[in-house]
């Protein structure tokens, strides 16, 4: 992000974008951002870890965040990529208990954080946002269980192809080619989405690259035939 966008109105935009307050009104969401502060981390810099206290929600103004937690075998599980102008933390800020995944900065970042002890005073004195909250948390819920059931009823082919889709209507932007993500994976981190080991991520999207579905360069995916991977996704429920 360049340096004249990182201001109150897109920390703003960003806290109205989020899972919890998406609901609040522009000048329920200035008073918040009065309450924050900036602060940069280097690439590879650990944010916060699982089990850490669940004290702030930030915002990346700058860089990239990865968001994973990893097995008993040390396997990762790659859950989010939170990008400039997105937040993350709210689940942990909200109920006050322990951290449910590591953060990582993949790059240099520069965060907006917002304390947990500043939002609940802040809520508490406008208990009306409450019930909104509530109602942007029920969605956010709904998501997390077609995560859920990707993982328990689906088979590879139509896992990676849901996983596409969910990263497309994020970060997809239509092209000459079709609809490209505009993000960055590679095929272990897209594994660690999908819960599939790299090889036989490899293996479905060569298969998918071969039959003009998709084209992948420089770790960025587009989507050639988006109608396609959705007829995979559904066969596969």
């Amino acid at each position: 992000m360049s340096e004249r966008l990182p201001t109150r109105e897109a920390i703003r935009e960003a806290l109205a974008d989020s899972d919890v307050f998406g609901a609040l009104e522009d000048n329920e969401l200035e008073r918040l951002v009065g309450y924050g502060r900036r602060v940069r981390h280097p690439p590879g810099k650990v944010i916060f870890q699982k089990g850490d206290p669940g004290d702030s929600l930030m915002v990346v103004l700058e860089g990239r965040i990865k968001i994973g937690t990893l097995s008993a075998e040390g396997r990762e599980a790659v859950l989010s990529f939170i990008e400039p102008c997105r937040s993350f933390g709210e689940i942990a800020l909200l109920d006050g208990k322990a951290r449910s995944a590591d953060a990582t900065a993949v790059t240099a970042v520069e965060l907006f954080v917002l304390r947990r002890a500043d939002v609940m005073s802040f809520i508490e004195r406008h208990p009306g946002i409450a019930l909104r909250i509530i109602g942007m948390l029920c969605a956010k819920l709904r998501r997390t269980t077609e995560m859920v059931e990707d993982h328990v009823l689906h088979q590879m082919e139509a896992r990676i192809a849901r996983a596409l889709l969910r990263l497309a209507e994020d970060y997809g932007v239509s092209c000459g080619d079709g609809l490209r993500i505009e993000l960055r994976l590679s095929q272990r981190e897209l594994g660690g989405i999908v819960g599939l080991a790299r090889e036989n991520v490899n293996r479905q999207l060569a298969d998918w690259r071969g039959r003009g579905l998709l084209t992948m360069a420089r770790g960025t995916i587009t989507l050639r035939d988006p109608e396609a991977i959705r007829r995979i996704a559904a066969a596969g429920g």
